[in-house]
């Protein structure tokens, strides 16, 4: 952690836990490091397959692909960390596997760090034959691993063909709870291993909170502490960030997880705004 502001683009690495255990979806599989699932939202696909990973030629960039079949439909999700789409703004661009554009203006939905689209399921082949899914930008190319998505189908279709869960689904957090349970656990994390000054009192308030938003995750848990466990380096604030360190600490004990991730979420773009604001 370079510095507490730095926590307010992490909790942006929340989308991974939402894409790959939205909610009241149930684990089926594991394939070639992608996750097979079962939808819990009746009226979309039955079930659903997500990877998440590092981009290591994009500074560790976070990228999600999840990928569902309804009837003859393939819905495909692309999530980037560094996307700022509107809700429901309309992308058209080139969609292409590897080097064989398939769709040359395939239209996409944005929202947030997501694009979705619909395709005709006859695509699949092309899918699975390929390396990368690649969207042709006209300044750059956004490029998605596809690794292991062959073993991955295979599992969803298993998945598609299986009788329905009998075991209930579970009550997923909020996207701001976990979002708070994340920035938490990297203050947490700060105060084991760097000098940071926090009275026992500040602790013992601390701990009891983060303890009680840890029950809450279910099946994000594992998947926030792996993030926080190979957080880049350097991991601790420097001395002109302790004072911002300290106002995260004082704002995650006094607010509630909602006000708490608000308040993250207006910080990081109050501080945006300012590097982005024209210098005088």
């Amino acid at each position: 952690m370079r510095h507490v502001s730095l926590l307010a683009g992490i909790a942006a690495l929340s989308f991974v836990a939402t894409s790959a255990f939205g909610a009241g979806e149930i684990p089926f599989e594991k394939a070639k490091g992608w996750d097979i699932e079962r939808s819990g939202d009746k009226s979309g696909p039955t079930c659903l397959m997500s990877k998440a990973y590092k981009d290591k030629d994009d500074n560790n960039a976070e990228n999600a692909v999840i990928f569902a079949l309804v009837g003859d439909q393939a819905i495909v999700s692309l999530v980037y960390q560094n996307w700022t789409w509107d809700k429901d703004e309309k992308v058209v661009v080139p969609l292409a596997f590897d080097k064989k554009v398939v769709r040359a203006k395939s239209v996409w939905t944005g929202d947030g760090q997501t694009l979705v689209t619909n395709l005709p399921a006859t695509v699949v082949p092309d899918i699975l034959a390929a390396k990368k899914l690649i969207l042709k930008f006209s300044d750059s190319d956004a490029d998605f691993e596809l690794a292991g998505f062959p073993e991955a189908y295979e599992s969803l279709r298993r998945c598609d063909a299986a009788p329905a869960a009998t075991t209930p689904s579970p009550t997923m957090p909020s996207e701001a709870r976990i979002k708070s349970f994340y920035l938490g656990a990297m203050l947490e994390a700060a105060i084991k291993e760097c000098d940071v000054a926090t009275t026992g009192k500040q602790r013992a308030t601390f701990e009891v909170k983060l303890s009680s938003l840890r029950k809450e995750m279910g099946p994000v848990e594992p998947e926030i502490a792996k993030a926080v466990a190979s957080r880049p380096e350097p991991r601790c604030p420097g001395d002109g960030d302790k004072a911002k360190f300290q106002q995260a600490l004082e704002d995650f004990i006094d607010k509630s997880p909602d006000e708490f991730a608000a308040i993250v979420e207006k910080r990081a773009a109050d501080e945006a705004a300012a590097k982005a604001a024209p210098k005088p």
